[in-house]
């Protein structure tokens, strides 16, 4: 591949990660990097390098986008609201990847797919952190027979560079309107009020009050599990990482019960990574758009739909997170 990928909203603070990320790996695929200030977009393209800035505007079609200029893939770290950056990719035939939009929201996308569904491969990666905790559920499941339930806990710092908008995203996905999706006794259920708060334990063995969320990781997970029980709960505190003077990180905790030889067992998994959830989200970013594109040893993906759980496998991700910093931990039994 040898045309350039666009990087919608590569000057934020995800953007930025993902950018880096992605040409650490890829030192010589040329980049666009696309946004509404020019001025930060130069000086992203000048410091990402074989890179160039383009003034992109989400709200128009082709994202404002001459004709001239053919991307041969789109990574939108924007919300696609208008689904501007879907409909091009399907119009060149060339991969898509969004980080931007909600569970509630994801009909546009899957009615887009529908009436093209071999026009271009979409990814829809709006997970935690773009899917780490869906990997890790899916490689801590392997070592039980039968899967009951799964909990996910995430911890933000409260120094994290993102962390406001990690509570704003809560506020969102999680109580207002209908609640926050989850399963309960094999069904969808909204938690609200009281249901929709939980005590999770973190690393260093606190405990911490959390409130219910929404991602993608829960329908993710019910589909690839078949668990009567999920639900993902978001707290915002200190790190075990910082309280032990290492720097803000980032958590992820997941706890799976099941049964292996009939017998009930329960394991519990983790991540840690500094500095931050942004982070953890760009390599996250960086690692499937690299997966799609096919420059992972592995052929690009075909035209279809896909979740990043299905595109990438769990050791060797989670592998990747660990060369990058990650402390990984899982619960075998």
């Amino acid at each position: 591949m040898t045309a350039p990928v666009l990087f919608a909203g590569g000057t934020g603070v995800v953007g930025r990660q993902a950018v880096t990320y992605f040409r650490a790996r890829h030192p010589h695929m040329p980049i666009l990097i696309g946004a509404r200030d020019m001025g930060k977009a130069e000086a992203v393209a000048l410091e990402t390098g074989t890179a160039q800035a383009v003034k992109i505007d989400i709200g128009k079609p082709r994202l404002g986008l001459s004709r001239e200029l053919a991307p041969g893939a789109i990574v939108m770290l924007a919300p696609d609201e208008g689904l501007h950056g879907l409909t091009l990719a399907q119009d060149l035939g060339i991969p898509y990847l969004s980080i931007g939009n909600w569970l509630a929201e994801v009909g546009a996308e899957m009615a887009h797919f529908m009436r093209r569904p071999t026009a271009a491969p979409i990814v829809l990666a709006s997970h935690w952190n773009g899917g780490p905790a869906v990997l890790l559920a899916g490689r801590t499941a392997q070592t039980l027979e039968h899967v009951r339930s799964i909990a996910i806990s995430a911890i933000v710092d409260e120094r994290d560079a993102t962390g406001p908008t990690a509570i704003a995203d809560m506020e969102h996905a999680g109580e207002q309107g209908s609640g926050a999706l989850a399963f309960a006794d094999g069904r969808r259920v909204w938690l609200r009020g009281a249901g929709a708060r939980r005590t999770i334990v973190a690393l260093d063995g606190r405990t911490l009050e959390a409130d219910a969320f929404a991602p993608y990781d829960i329908v993710s997970l019910h589909a690839a599990s078949g668990a009567q029980a999920i639900r993902f709960d978001l707290a915002m505190a200190a790190s075990s990482s910082r309280l032990r003077s290492a720097g803000i990180a980032t958590e992820i905790l997941v706890e799976v019960d099941g049964e292996y030889g009939g017998v009930a067992q329960s394991r519990r998994s983790s991540i840690e990574f500094a500095p931050g959830q942004s982070a953890l989200t760009g390599l996250s970013t960086a690692l499937t758009l690299s997966t799609v594109l096919g420059l992972e040893q592995q052929p690009a993906a075909a035209a279809g739909l896909y979740f990043p759980e299905l595109l990438m496998d769990a050791a060797w991700f989670l592998d990747q997170l660990v060369q990058a910093g990650a402390v990984v931990a899982i619960d075998a039994g």
